[in-house]
C-alpha cells in the first residue's frame, strides 16, 4: 500500500515576459513505508494563487525509496490573463500575502494497477 506525505516545499516565480511568467513548482513526496518503494506513474493537477486557478501541472514516473523523500519539480507557465483578478485583489487591498495551492490526483503504480489518490497541497506566503 502506498503511505506518502506531501509537501508545497517552493513555489517561485523564476521569469516574467509581456504576456505570463513562468513558476518553479517544487513538491516533497516523503514514503513513510520503510520497508517498499512507492512508484509514481503520474500527476495530474492544477495550481492555484488565492483560490484562483491559474496552470495546469504534470508530474510522471517518480520512484520514491522507502524511508526517502523526494522533491519534483515542474516550470508552469502562467498567463497574467489567469492571474487578473488575484494580482487586482493584492494591490486593491495591500496584501502581502499570497496562498499557493496544488490540487489533483496522483497514480501511484500497485502489483493490482494503478491506484488514484487525491491529494490537495497547501503553501502560504508573506511579502
Amino acid at each position: 500500500m502506498v503511505q506518502c506525505k506531501y509537501d508545497l516545499a517552493r513555489v517561485e516565480p523564476v521569469d516574467f515576459n509581456m504576456d505570463s511568467v513562468s513558476m518553479d513548482i517544487a513538491i516533497a513526496i516523503t514514503n513513510v513505508n520503510k520497508n517498499a518503494a512507492a512508484s509514481l506513474k503520474r500527476f495530474d493537477g492544477d495550481l492555484y494563487v488565492n483560490e484562483t486557478g491559474v496552470a495546469k501541472m504534470t508530474l510522471k514516473d517518480v520512484r520514491i525509496e522507502a524511508g526517502d523523500t523526494k522533491v519534483v519539480k515542474s516550470t508552469l507557465l502562467v498567463p497574467y490573463a489567469a492571474l487578473g483578478k488575484t494580482l487586482t485583489g493584492l494591490v486593491s487591498m495591500g496584501s502581502v500575502s499570497v496562498d499557493y495551492m496544488v490540487k489533483g490526483t496522483m497514480y501511484f503504480e500497485t502489483p493490482i494497477g494503478d491506484i488514484p489518490y487525491p491529494v490537495t497541497i497547501y503553501q502560504s506566503k508573506k511579502f
